[in-house]
């Protein structure tokens, strides 16, 4: 006699077999479902950062052009102390200098 599962689709020759595949499965679809929440809750924690950024440079950008507003100029130096370890950060001085 073989048995037919409904969840892997496939003919087993034993009781057994089916369920121990059936479970192998569902244990797989379980940990696929776990692996997508928590991709899903990392990316909202990206975009909740970008997003702080994004207030975090309008905020900067207003203070410093009521700075130049009431003084005329804003001076910034950078030097070796200052953190630039990938393109990212690389990207976000030239951004900053280019909107001094």
């Amino acid at each position: 006699m073989k048995y037919y599962s409904e969840v892997t689709k496939k003919l087993y020759d034993t009781e057994r077999q089916l369920v121990t595949a059936e479970a192998d499965v569902i244990k797989q679809q379980a940990e696929a479902e776990e692996k997508k929440k928590a991709r899903a809750t990392r990316a909202k924690e990206v975009e909740d950062a970008l997003k702080a950024v994004t207030e975090a440079q309008r905020h900067y950008t207003e203070l410093k052009n009521k700075f130049i507003e009431d003084y005329g100029s804003f001076h910034v130096s950078l030097s070796e102390k200052t953190p630039v370890t990938k393109a990212g950060d690389i990207n976000s001085l030239i951004d900053l200098l280019f909107n001094l």
